[in-house]
């Protein structure tokens, strides 16, 4: 059940706390060097001094993500356990700095304080660039995202598991509620969103099959009211198509492929530009013929967490609508092992025309995406394309666990991308694709091998490139690194992270 999230006014903290109907857990943002100020003094004087009596006697110095939990032993509305967390000092406070404060305080609600209900006080951050909108915003994204539990088949009840946040009560002023409660809704929005491609993720393959991904796709045309239209194409259509790489790929599955094309138009009708995601949709990758070690295979369903993302972005337009239409193409399969499966050797001839011989079978992903990229500039008429894509292991060699790779061919659209994921609070950082790097994916028996030599995240970049038409601006994000944790790190839980859905929509937001 997701967290629920409301705000409230209130000059007084006390007649604010009032309201409450269940015992909650007080979180106070403190900055160093200032001592207590506005609701902080005001929760000070309420517990007799107790918080001020605290900091002193316990040396606690509010520094970023410095947090401590007060247990207040009175009976006072709200004021069961007070978690202080510290922003640093305000002239060097910044958003990332905002979101790891705010991440440190929630995991202390959920995990020291053990919260279920949490009152949280918008305090006065001065931050450049940032509305009270806005940090609303972030704050219910984060209680969201912090919340998430995974969709486990446990049936036994465990003496450690993590208590949940039912619910989260923002108090703010009079002049700025309708701005804070718009702020709510959107970062709820966002951060449910993301935590449903985790959902998908998650799930076992033999689930999360082509079929259910389509599904999933027609739904959330149904529930657009219309902005949103649903095309599935099965197998005798992609057959027609062309799409090579995608049958190729396919061929040694149970599961036939399905290709996916989601068009959001808005209301005031379709607009000459527009914005094209490519997520890939392997549902399992066994690696094909090129088998992967079990320790290697061991996560695989993740193969189609960029498809998730997607999928999951385009699930929000109909209540973001924005005013330029998007278009989201999603090959799926998966990669298994079978005698009729692909080898090295084949030649193909992709969707482009552009041929491509087989070097290796645990290189899928370039190949269904190099079929979808052309299909979503010839069928979706997109002027600016981004594609997600569990694809290279390098990527994580390059830049670890907690940093997308980013590639793209026009400058000023990548930057616009970089952007969007700093303000999203997803790290990002930009890979080159230099022209000298072009001859990597140069065929022996054809124009391209999929198995290209060199810096494997650059190579496998410039193989997505050729399929993108001169002139068309174009982003490839490898979050191969950053889909799937083994440990939980800040708001990114143990398991599909959901990574992209956040600086997609953010992207998107920008035309509302």
């Amino acid at each position: 059940m997701a967290i629920e999230i409301t705000a409230r006014s209130g000059k007084k903290l006390a007649r604010a706390l009032a309201r409450n109907e269940e015992n909650a857990n007080l979180i106070l943002t403190i900055f160093s060097g200032e001592g207590l100020t506005g609701y902080a003094a005001e929760a000070d004087e309420l517990t007799g001094g107790l918080i001020s009596r605290r900091i002193k006697n316990d040396g606690f110095e509010p520094k970023i993500k410095k947090f401590q939990v007060i247990d207040t032993n009175l009976d006072i509305p709200g004021l069961d356990k007070i978690i202080l967390v510290g922003l640093g000092a305000r002239s060097k406070l910044t958003l990332s700095g905002l979101r790891r404060a705010l991440c440190a305080g929630f995991e202390a609600a959920r995990d020291t304080a053990r919260s279920e209900h949490v009152v949280f006080p918008l305090a006065d951050v001065d931050l450049s660039g940032l509305s009270v909108q806005e940090f609303a915003e972030v704050v219910a994204q984060y209680a969201t995202l912090i919340d998430y539990e995974i969709n486990h088949k446990k049936t036994r009840e465990e003496d450690d598991a993590p208590t949940r946040l039912e619910s989260l009560t923002v108090i703010t002023s009079e002049w700025s509620l309708t701005a804070v409660k718009k702020g709510i809704r959107m970062g709820q929005l966002v951060g449910e969103a993301t935590n449903r491609a985790r959902d998908m993720v998650n799930e076992e393959s033999d689930v999360m099959t082509p079929k259910k991904l389509g599904a999933i796709a027609r739904g959330i045309a149904k529930d657009s009211g219309g902005l949103i239209t649903c095309k599935i194409l099965g197998k005798d259509e992609i057959t027609k198509l062309g799409m090579e790489g995608v049958l190729a790929v396919n061929a040694g599955s149970i599961n036939p492929p399905v290709f996916i094309d989601l068009t959001y138009t808005p209301a005031s009708g379709a607009t000459t530009e527009v914005i094209g995601l490519v997520g890939k949709g392997i549902t399992f990758d066994a690696g094909g013929l090129g088998i992967k070690d079990g320790e290697s295979m061991k996560d695989m369903k993740n193969d189609m967490g960029g498809a998730a993302a997607v999928l999951c972005t385009m699930s929000v337009l109909a209540t973001l609508k924005p005013k330029i239409s998007v278009r989201a193409v999603v090959a799926a399969t998966d990669n298994l092992v079978d005698a009729k499966s692909f080898r090295p050797g084949k030649v193909l001839k992709m969707m482009s025309g552009l041929t491509v011989e087989i070097d290796h079978t645990d290189a899928e992903g370039r190949l269904t995406l190099g079929d979808a990229i052309h299909y979503i500039q010839e069928h979706g008429e997109a002027t600016y394309i981004v594609d997600l894509a569990t694809l290279t292991g390098a990527v994580e060699d390059a830049l670890g666990t907690l940093v997308t790779g980013v590639m793209g061919n026009n400058d000023k659209f990548t930057r616009e991308v970089l952007r969007c994921a700093q303000r999203a609070g997803e790290l990002m950082h930009e890979l080159p694709l230099p022209e000298e790097y072009r001859d990597l994916n140069k065929g022996r028996r054809a124009d391209l091998t999929n198995d290209g030599s060199g810096p494997g995240a650059i190579a496998a970049g410039w193989f997505l490139r050729e399929f993108v038409k001169d002139g068309t601006p174009w982003v490839h994000m490898d979050i191969a690194g950053t889909s799937f944790r083994n440990d939980a790190e800040g708001v990114d839980p143990e398991g599909a992270t959901g990574v992209g859905v956040r600086t997609l929509v953010e992207l998107i937001s920008q035309y509302c």
